[in-house]
């Protein structure tokens, strides 16, 4: 299947005009769930014992159930949450705090200052091995981690240094990249390598009966997928929860391909892994500029969803983006089919980040999800977690074709921006409708 042919005038025109908000999201996420519970997956006989086996990573064949560390379900790590969580020490805490100190005294005081420091700059004694280890286990290993106690209340009047001190965390494990493209006031595109996530975009009024449910804000739930790009590892730091929902979800890619081959369905994993035939849109920040090579806007990627490459099993999957597009009815039963598995709670892990709480999560190898959030009144009711994406000094990985450019195009990495572009490290969350990155006060 060729890659559609792309229009440029409604796409380009939002870009313009700053209407960057994801369309129909909430109707796509009601068709999710919809299709997720009537979806029914139908296993045809096969004989269990003759199926090929290979691995692990740097070893699969394709089609061949992976033996590997990251093949693990909910139930396989009941009980064991000690061994995927590394709780942070006092020594710890005290070696970010005097790396903090360091960085300030050295005249660091900005956004910009921080995006000029190197790992060297950020020294952590003990703690760094620790992180490399972390890494190597999170590429290597189950392909996530759970990192308790960030010192949040130690810096809780000092932004600065919150963020210091976690941005200096991801140095020791490898190289940030461009996590997110936002937009200047002037409708200008700038590349976010710090995100916010807040209930901010796309959220809508909860609006149940009675007095305590008044202007909460329901932001709906997320449907399983990777980010998109090429990036290693995604963090996530919580620093405010909300009062109902906003859990964590995590699941094995690997499993769910191990299953669709134990359940019969070759047929389905030999779609899910066909090149040239998955096409989808791009971001509408990417739309607004990118040219192919023959000058015009390029408007769809290439996004294998199980990607064999040199060895290892890659995966790109975001069944939102699929409904944008028309499906061959094999293509439809494969999203839907790994749809159902991932939300199974015999597959998935659930978890509520707490403040001072990491996920660490393998984006080649990890789904990733998140429940729906309702936000309470107060700031500290309110689910607030700060983001980096990382391409990770641990990661042996060869890159397939398609996820190169996300990757390799620029001295910064991830998603690409003009040239001219600036890279920002907001300290505090903002619009992607001003994109200031304001503190409150600024904005009295």
């Amino acid at each position: 299947m060729a890659p559609p042919e792309s229009t440029t005038s409604t796409v380009q025109q939002s870009a313009v005009q700053g209407d960057f908000h994801r369309p129909n999201y909430l109707t796509k996420i009601r068709d999710y769930v919809h299709k997720v519970e009537h979806y029914d997956l139908t296993a045809r006989q096969l004989d269990v014992n003759g199926l090929r086996h290979s691995g692990p990573q740097g070893k699969v064949e394709p089609l061949t159930v992976i033996d590997d560390p990251a093949d693990w379900k909910a139930a396989d790590l009941q009980g064991r949450e000690a061994e995927y969580t590394y709780h942070l020490i006092e020594r710890d805490v005290e070696e970010l705090a005097a790396a903090v100190h360091k960085a300030k005294t050295a005249g660091v005081s900005s956004e910009q200052d921080i995006l000029k420091l190197r790992k060297e700059d950020f020294p952590l004694p003990t703690l760094a091995p620790k992180l490399i280890k972390i890494g190597k286990e999170v590429n290597s290993g189950r392909g996530f981690k759970l990192v308790r106690g960030f010192p949040i209340q130690q810096y809780a009047e000092d932004r600065l240094g919150l963020v210091l001190a976690f941005w200096g965390m991801g140095l020791h494990l490898g190289r940030p990249l461009v996590s997110q493209t936002d937009y200047q006031v002037d409708g200008t595109i700038f590349g976010s390598v710090l995100n916010h996530v807040t209930d901010g975009r796309w959220a809508t009024v909860y609006k149940a009966e009675g007095p305590d449910n008044r202007g909460r804000i329901d932001k709906s739930r997320l449907a399983f997928h990777t980010d998109q790009g090429a990036t290693d590892l995604i963090a996530l730091l919580s620093l405010s929860a909300a009062p109902e929902g906003g859990h964590s979800k995590w699941v094995s890619a690997i499993a769910i391909h191990n299953e669709l081959l134990r359940r019969g369905r070759k047929d389905l994993v030999e779609v899910l892994s066909a090149e040239k035939t998955w096409y989808t849109p791009s971001k509408v920040s990417q739309q607004a500029y990118e040219r192919n090579a023959e000058g015009e806007f390029a408007g769809f990627e290439e996004e294998v969803p199980f990607s064999y490459h040199d060895g290892y099993l890659s995966v790109h999957f975001e069944a939102n983006k699929y409904q944008d597009i028309t499906l061959t009815p094999l293509q439809e039963e494969a999203v839907w089919a790994v749809a159902k598995l991932a939300e199974s709670p015999e597959f998935h892990i659930s978890k509520k980040l707490q403040p001072g709480d990491i996920e660490i999560v393998h984006n080649p190898t990890i789904f990733h999800s998140r429940g729906q959030v309702i936000d309470g009144e107060t700031p500290r009711e309110k689910r607030h977690l700060l983001r980096w994406w990382i391409a990770s000094d641990a990661n042996k990985r060869p890159i397939p074709p398609y996820f190169a450019p996300r990757s390799n195009v620029q001295p910064t990495g991830g998603f690409r921006v003009p040239e001219s572009s600036p890279v920002r490290l907001p300290l505090y969350p903002y619009s992607r409708h001003d994109g200031l990155g304001h503190s409150p006060a600024e904005l009295e």
